[in-house]
């Protein structure tokens, strides 16, 4: 039996423990993560919690429609065990009763989606064989930061980075959705970074965490700090903390190819997810 419920009725201990004992758990399908980028979703549970999907559910009129939200890069079945097909086929039906749809899946569903790619990197292994995976590119440009005098480091210092954060223009198409930003970072798990010389900033990043997996969220860098390389000097230094972890720094991907190329630097490897969509207009 499967039912779709909206969150204010499931029960969010045993959705979020399935989640994070799962084959491909994430942060994405967390309920804190969940209520903060998509305060309306809904959730497909199989049985007692054997098996549970989020639906980003959002409205336009009375019409209720998925869409993938900000932040949140795929969605997956999460489960313990591998589901039969006549299982799968419950959650097919119940995401197909929605006229629209614009979601991200881990696997392929329906068989009609597009193909995307996500960057991941193991860190399991030592620093010394992580770095030997290094483009040259990647190494020249660690070497530049460090001597330009840039130093990486941890900080408390939320409220500061966010603040340099949300100064960029590369990132001032996020200024709309700053509450959510900060609320995420206060909710989940982080780990703060910034590249300085002196009291001067070249670059920040939030990383968000769970057990097993750093998510590259919310990086920006000032003119200055892309001159300098100050990016790659604080990618180098996370690597460099987690080496021969259990951790996997999740690039998030991106369909630019300067960008997916800075993260091949890494040794990052790249693996397929796939957006669905079912459209109709919506006035």
């Amino acid at each position: 039996m499967i039912r779709r419920l909206h969150n204010s009725a499931i029960d969010k201990q045993k959705w979020d423990a399935l989640v994070q004992c799962s084959h491909c758990a994430d942060v994405y399908a967390l309920s804190t993560f969940l209520t903060i980028v998509c305060p309306d979703w809904h959730g497909l549970i199989l049985n007692d919690y054997e098996a549970v999907m989020p639906l980003p559910v959002k409205r336009k009129l009375c019409l209720k429609y998925l869409v993938q939200p900000i932040f949140s890069q795929q969605y997956s079945i999460y489960s313990q065990r591998l589901l039969l097909p006549n299982e799968l086929n419950l959650f097919r039906t119940e995401i197909l009763k929605f006229k629209s749809i614009r979601i991200n899946l881990s696997m392929p569903l329906f068989g009609s989606e597009k193909q995307r790619w996500n960057y991941t990197l193991d860190l399991s292994k030592s620093y010394a064989d992580l770095v030997s995976a290094y483009s040259e590119n990647a190494r020249r440009n660690c070497k530049k930061a460090q001597e330009n005098n840039l130093e990486c480091v941890q900080t408390n210092s939320v409220d500061s980075v966010l603040q340099f954060f949300f100064t960029m223009d590369e990132q001032k198409n996020y200024t709309q959705h700053e509450k959510q930003i900060i609320s995420l970072v206060n909710a989940c798990e982080s780990e703060v970074y910034e590249v300085r010389r002196g009291e001067e900033k070249y670059a920040v990043a939030i990383f968000l965490k769970t057990n097993s997996r750093l998510y590259y969220l919310f990086p920006a860098s000032s003119v200055l700090g892309k001159k300098y390389s100050a990016m790659f000097l604080l990618i180098d230094t996370l690597i460099r903390k987690y080496a021969g972890s259990n951790m996997i720094l999740d690039f998030e991907g991106s369909e630019i190819d300067g960008v997916r190329r800075f993260y091949e630097g890494f040794g990052a490897v790249g693996k397929p997810y796939y957006f669905f969509e079912k459209q109709i207009l919506l006035l």
